[in-house]
């Protein structure tokens, strides 16, 4: 006796009349992922029912567009050199405004304090909000000796990688705080002895 259940009558009439083709067996995982496409049901020509695939354009790569040109994917943020090039500017502005806050040469093993902290910044360069992605605990007079270094220090410069429509961008470092006070900021640091 077979293990397969019995195909009812409607059933086998159903597939005969659409000519429905029998299920290929499921792409493996990486294939899936590789080979990202959609089936459909459509009439042809002489009105009979045939399966269509069609191709998904690739997460990774860029999208492309009936024009020839190319379109970010979801969830890109604009350049990334224009956004490496603004921290770079930013930490330079700091260098520039405490010139006397920043640690000479290579720093020290063992850090007193690191913490990161992201500024949102408007697109005259004033600051908007600051967030503290990872507060520096173990030292906690720090946070506000960087607080108020980053708020003297505005208005930051101008973003000029803005897409249309925003109006605010993000500026987000990591400070290397030493035992002295002084400070290296990782865009501009000169790395750890």
């Amino acid at each position: 006796m077979s293990d397969r259940p019995p195909t009812s009558l409607l059933s086998r009439l159903w597939h005969t009349l659409f000519r429905i083709p029998p299920r290929a067996p499921a792409p493996a995982p990486a294939q899936a992922s590789a080979n990202a496409a959609t089936q459909t049901l459509d009439r042809d020509s002489e009105g009979d029912i045939a399966l269509r695939h069609t191709e998904l354009p690739d997460r990774r790569s860029p999208l492309a567009r009936t024009d020839g040109a190319q379109e970010e994917a979801p969830g890109t943020d604009g350049n990334p050199a224009d956004e490496e090039a603004y921290r770079k500017h930013c930490a330079q502005h700091l260098y520039a405004r405490y010139p006397e806050r920043i640690y000479p040469g290579m720093l020290p093993p063992m850090l007193y304090a690191i913490g990161v902290l992201e500024l949102l910044l408007d697109e005259d360069g004033q600051i908007q909000e600051l967030n503290w992605m990872r507060e520096p605990a173990q030292a906690q007079e720090v946070p506000a000796l960087i607080e108020a270094l980053v708020r003297a220090a505005a208005p930051f410069p101008a973003p000029t990688h803005l897409a249309d429509g925003e109006v605010m961008v993000s500026y987000t470092d990591t400070w290397l705080w030493d035992a002295s006070g002084q400070f290296q900021l990782h865009t501009l640091s000169e790395g750890q002895r």
